[in-house]
């Protein structure tokens, strides 16, 4: 009985109820689907990263020795990047992700390079060379050292996610070896 009382109830309002032109429900329709999809593209909230140090096992398991650039961010002297001619490394949540160079992006020293992209990250790189005392100073001059090696003092890291958005950034102590 209670269910044939809400059955008559529901049919009673529907019948009270002007009937929709098909151009209102039309445009109706299309207000629930573009309000659908704006909820649906919307991007996930950002989560920062803190990367993790790479150990001296880490790169000998990884094989990341010969000529390339090491990242230290902050007062820490902990690596967070290794950056070589071809691919660049992070440890991120405990795992080393690895990045491909970026072929057509500016480069650095030791012929590393200032973009690197991965899976779900893209990675950029800067070094701030050795001022000379006899030229003015350039944020982008990379100055060899008279033994053919390149170092440099200041290096900055700029982590971002596949939305573009930055979710880690560091400067701090960068060295650039051949």
């Amino acid at each position: 009985m209670r269910k044939l009382a809400v059955c008559g109830t529901l049919l009673w309002l529907a019948a009270c109820t002007e009937p929709v032109s098909p151009e209102e429900q039309r445009r109706a329709d299309e207000q629930m689907v573009a309000a659908v999809e704006q909820a649906n593209n919307a991007p996930p909230p950002v989560e920062l990263i803190t990367p993790d140090p790479i150990l001296d096992a880490d790169m000998q398991r990884h094989d990341m020795d010969g000529p390339g650039c090491i990242y230290a961010p902050g007062t820490n002297l902990s690596t967070r990047v290794v950056a070589r001619e071809t691919d660049a490394f992070m440890k991120l949540g405990g795992r080393i992700t690895r990045f491909a160079a970026d072929p057509g992006s500016r480069e650095l020293p030791s012929g590393t390079r200032t973009l690197y992209s991965g899976r779900g990250h893209t990675l950029r790189l800067n070094i701030l060379a050795h001022p000379d005392p006899s030229q003015p100073a350039s944020p982008d001059t990379e100055t060899p050292e008279p033994d053919g090696e390149q170092h440099a003092e200041q290096g900055s890291i700029m982590l971002r996610d596949a939305f573009g958005r930055v979710v880690y950034e560091g400067s701090g102590f960068a060295e650039c070896h051949n």
